[in-house]
């Protein structure tokens, strides 16, 4: 079962489509979480929206935990934790300068025996391919984990494991004019995400004011702009398509595609990061995932043509024919 979460746009006109924040209910929370319960999977920095939990919220879920099965184990995927690029004004009592505004489930109070903490070297290292990461929480939950291990995954590879090993220590120092790696790779985050969004917006975009909504991980969860939204060949608006979810194209797939095939930009769809239930409601059809964990030139070229498009946009209000962008 899913636990949706809400989005509140920063603007309530409809005429107006904004950035905005997106928000865990107490009561919608408690609809899904029984005691029947017996596990919880919680991912912050959260993937698809860049979401930060904040402590509030992780409150609302460990009160929900006391009311859950009485072995009811959360299952906190943090691997986003150092990639904090946008934390709040005001700092929390269990937040660090590097992961300033990430809060650790497991610190709350009474959750750390009912918590294992995942993370990986894939995002923190840029070293997706290596597939090493590691769990952390009371011996009673990481016993049982190495027991399954073996029979799921017995030939993990030594090499990575000492490469993981050799750069965590190292990852604390200073690094290419910063205090350690971690505050090198939040600046970087910091400079390409600003480059990328800057980029959304031009093209008719909404993206998050990442002064007023903390952000984490490396996408960009934006809003179709009404000039984008009217852009797409109708025909492709709920086409049958057996890749997408339940078989036909929504209106985010429809443009994705769209922009694959005729501008040469790649992004991810919303709707496979939703459940079925949330899809079929359209839930999902407005939002697209853009990745900024890619090189410079590579986010400059995509700027280029999502700038184009914009361009397209207005010869087209004019009346006037518009060549398409090379492909990059």
């Amino acid at each position: 079962m899913f636990v949706p979460l809400t989005f509140q746009p920063y603007s309530n006109d409809v005429d107006t489509i904004t950035g905005g924040d997106w928000v865990l209910e107490p009561p919608i929370l408690k609809k899904y979480v029984t005691a029947r319960t017996k596990a919880i999977v919680l991912n912050s920095p959260h993937n698809p929206t860049g979401k930060l939990f904040n402590r509030t919220e992780m409150e609302y879920i460990a009160e929900a935990v006391e009311y859950a099965a009485p072995n009811c184990t959360v299952i906190s995927d943090e691997v986003y934790k150092y990639i904090v690029h946008s934390p709040p004004k005001e700092r929390g009592d269990d937040e660090s300068p590097l992961c300033r505004g990430h809060v650790h489930f497991a610190s709350l109070p009474g959750m750390w025996d009912r918590t294992i903490t995942v993370s990986s070297a894939g995002k923190t290292f840029s070293a997706t391919g290596w597939q090493v990461g590691w769990c952390i929480g009371p011996k009673h939950l990481i016993s049982r984990i190495h027991q399954l291990l073996p029979y799921v995954q017995f030939c993990t590879s030594t090499v990575t494991q000492e490469a993981l090993a050799r750069a965590l220590p190292r990852a604390d120092f200073p690094y290419k004019g910063h205090e350690s790696y971690y505050g090198y790779l939040k600046d970087r985050y910091t400079r390409k995400r600003d480059l990328l969004v800057n980029a959304l917006s031009d093209a008719g975009f909404a993206v998050p004011d990442y002064d007023r909504t903390p952000g984490g991980g490396f996408f960009i969860f934006a809003r179709i702009g009404t000039d984008i939204s009217n852009a797409i060949p109708k025909d492709r608006i709920l086409a049958p398509n057996p890749a997408a979810p339940g078989g036909f194209a929504r209106k985010d797939w429809a443009l994705c595609q769209w922009m694959a095939e005729e501008k040469g930009v790649l992004c991810i769809p919303a709707s496979p990061f939703f459940s079925t239930e949330s899809t079929e409601a359209g839930a999902s059809d407005g939002f697209v995932r853009i990745a900024f964990c890619k090189t410079d030139d590579t986010i400059n070229a995509a700027a280029v043509a999502f700038r184009a498009m914009k361009a397209e946009f207005r010869a087209d209000e004019d009346g006037i024919g518009a060549s398409a962008p090379k492909k990059s």
